[in-house]
């Protein structure tokens, strides 16, 4: 081994002149000791330093406690400095200096093939050696900062995107319930708008006449599955166990069985749940307007019934009236004929005879044209009862 002897205070003085603000481990690993003493105390005054005397201990101290720049010799006792270098880099990705007598260019390309990040020959010179250990600690920290950077923005983008997406299905939620028929097309609506969040669940409306609708993504569900759903409105709002979640609101229950793990993915997570709240907040809400709807057209169908009733009552009345008239008309003549017939035995003079004639004519004619006006009356009845029925189907159908 090739050795240099050193100024231990030049040293010193060449690393304090270095600017930047050093600090980390560093594992030195060679089998002279005297070498690793004059390393060490090049190091020493900004690193923590470590030091091993074969591959063997380097790989047990790497595996105890990561260091951020390892030292290497080539030539080690047991396992050399290249096949160190290979094993340690299943280890860790820290950088790996080789600082060697061996520093060909066939060593040099051994060396990066082993998976060393720069080779230095010895004897070292001390600013050289001290300041390619703080670039490679502070180029292999800034890799890491990077990289755990890179992964936070991928992480709030990918955030952003799930949130755009996961806003979309509530939108869309919205949009289909307000026009909900019924229950079970409530029900199976809320069913796929949890289905594209990824996920399964079962789902109970209550109706407000005290029955229920239950949805699952398998179809009609077990005599289980609804005996668990009625059960789990005692939960509370939000109850959790494991990959199962409930949520619980006075009209609607549901249960998600495949719920990510908080521990991986915290952030989806909890934006899932909040998802899922605001669905089933928005069902009861659609719930009611469902009530309504239903109401409203069981309202339509009893006015429709009503007018049906009440029109088959006025033709009645109309032709029960146009019976009468002509009945009217028909005794009327009988008693004209009647009294006429009558003159023979009164032993009335013809004077008389035509007085009593013209006042039956009289009184017949205000009879007959007080009947006549009553037909108009008909006529606008039945203009009242047209206007009424069409101002009632305008009504019902403001309903839906």
């Amino acid at each position: 081994m090739s050795r240099s002897p050193l100024n231990r205070q030049q040293a010193q003085d060449e690393s304090a002149a270095f600017d930047w603000p050093l600090n980390g481990r560093v594992l030195i690993v060679d089998d002279d000791a005297v070498t690793r003493s004059i390393h060490r105390s090049i190091l020493a005054g900004n690193f923590d330093v470590l030091t091993a005397a074969s591959g063997e201990e380097a790989i047990r101290l790497c595996t105890a406690q990561a260091p951020d720049l390892v030292i290497l010799d080539v030539g080690l006792p047991g396992i050399d400095g290249y096949e160190t270098c290979r094993r340690l880099r299943q280890l860790i990705k820290a950088p790996i200096i080789f600082v060697t007598g061996h520093h060909t260019l066939e060593d040099q390309l051994k060396a990066f093939d082993a998976g060393g990040n720069d080779l230095i020959p010895k004897p070292v010179t001390a600013t050289i050696f001290s300041r390619k250990a703080a670039m490679a600690i502070r180029q292999y920290r800034m890799a890491a900062t990077l990289a755990q950077e890179k992964q936070a923005l991928e992480r709030m983008a990918m955030g952003f995107l799930s949130s755009a997406s996961q806003t979309g299905i509530l939108l869309e939620f919205m949009r289909k319930s307000v026009i909900s028929p019924d229950y079970p097309a409530l029900a199976e609506n809320l069913l796929t708008s949890i289905q594209d969040l990824g996920l399964e669940s079962y789902i109970l409306i209550r109706h407000s006449d005290g029955g229920s609708t239950v949805v699952t993504a398998r179809g009609s569900p077990s005599p289980l599955e609804e005996s668990i759903l009625e059960n789990v409105k005692v939960m509370g709002r939000l109850f959790q166990f494991k990959q199962r979640l409930v949520v619980n609101y006075d009209r609607v229950s549901i249960i998600v069985s495949n719920m990510p793990d908080e521990g991986e993915e915290p952030e989806r997570t909890g934006i899932l749940r909040d998802s899922l709240a605001i669905l089933a907040e928005s069902t009861e809400a659609m719930a009611v307007n469902v009530d309504l709807r239903l109401e409203g057209q069981k309202r339509a169908e009893q006015l429709q019934i009503a007018l049906s009733e009440a029109e088959l009552a006025v033709n009645s009345m109309g032709d029960q009236n146009r019976l009468t008239l002509c009945d009217t008309r028909l005794l009327l003549q009988e008693m004209v004929d009647g009294i006429e017939n009558t003159y023979s035995w009164l032993d009335t003079s013809h004077a008389q005879e035509l007085a009593i004639s013209a006042t039956m004519d009289e009184s017949v004619q205000r009879i007959l044209g007080r009947l006549s006006n009553g037909t108009n009356f008909d006529a606008r009845f039945l203009q009242v009862m047209q206007a009424f029925k069409a101002g009632s189907s305008h009504d019902a159908v403001e309903l839906f």
